[in-house]
C-alpha cells in the first residue's frame, strides 16, 4: 500500500502545502497518474480557494497525466496513440 504524508510550512504570509506519496511501485504510468491526480486535486483546492470555477477534474486531468507520462516514459505518447511503440 502506499503512503502520503501532508506538511503545511509557514512561508511569510503564506502557507505552503506539501504532498508526498511513497511506496507507488515500478510502474511509470502508475507514477503518472498519481502525480497526475494530486497535480489536478490541488489545482482545483486553489482554484476554491480563489473564488475561481474549477474546471471538471477529467478535463484537467487528463492533459496533465499526458505529460507526467511523456516526462517519465518519453516514448509513452507514442504507445499510447498508436498501440505500439
Amino acid at each position: 500500500a502506499s503512503e502520503v504524508t501532508f506538511e503545511l510550512d509557514a512561508v511569510g504570509d503564506d502557507v505552503r502545502l506539501t504532498v508526498t506519496q511513497r511506496r507507488l511501485g515500478e510502474d511509470p504510468a502508475t507514477w503518472a497518474n498519481v502525480a497526475g491526480g494530486w497535480h489536478t486535486h490541488l489545482a482545483i483546492l486553489e482554484d476554491r480557494l480563489l473564488g475561481r470555477v474549477p474546471a471538471p477534474f477529467f478535463t484537467a486531468f487528463e492533459p496533465i497525466e499526458a505529460a507526467y507520462l511523456e516526462r517519465f516514459v518519453p516514448t509513452a505518447g507514442a504507445v499510447r496513440e498508436g498501440g505500439e511503440p
